[in-house]
């Protein structure tokens, strides 16, 4: 479900940055629509995926959990970058961008910070968790 999960928020940041910032002429505009489309429907899968790998992998790893690090914090800027992104993704699925500028930059400033806690998150060792495994193993060998 990870790998759904991220391949999900890759595409949802490439075709929302393409949508916003790609000058697509009018002879375009049926590529325009269909990106547009695709952000759409892969954002209502990711209404549904990202909460629940959020709470499976909060809940898996919530020992970690107990001391203030860089990966938690990570993590927590992804699931509050996720939220904010969900939330302002509803309304302007409910009532177009068109009127509602305010939502739409915070829905496109929110994907910055997901995206790049994303990858601190993916690419930060992990090695107080193999310290405390291999901790954990030599107690029951001995």
């Amino acid at each position: 479900m990870r790998k759904l999960v991220v391949l999900a928020t890759l595409l949802l940041a490439l075709s929302g940055l393409l949508l916003t910032f790609a000058q697509l002429t009018d002879p375009q505009a049926g590529a325009r629509k269909a990106v547009a489309l695709a952000h759409i429907w892969v954002g209502v899968a990711y209404l549904v995926i990202f909460p629940l790998y959020a709470w499976d992998h909060i809940r898996t790893n919530r020992r970690w959990l107990t001391v203030l690090r860089a990966l938690t914090v990570s993590g927590l800027t992804q699931l509050t970058g996720g939220i904010v992104l969900l939330a302002t993704g509803l309304v302007l699925l409910a009532y177009g961008g068109a009127f509602l500028r305010g939502v739409r930059d915070v829905h496109l400033w929110a994907t910055y910070p997901l995206v790049a806690a994303l990858a601190w998150h993916w690419l930060s060792p992990k090695t107080w968790r193999e310290k405390k495994t291999r901790h954990l193993k030599r107690g029951r060998e001995e």
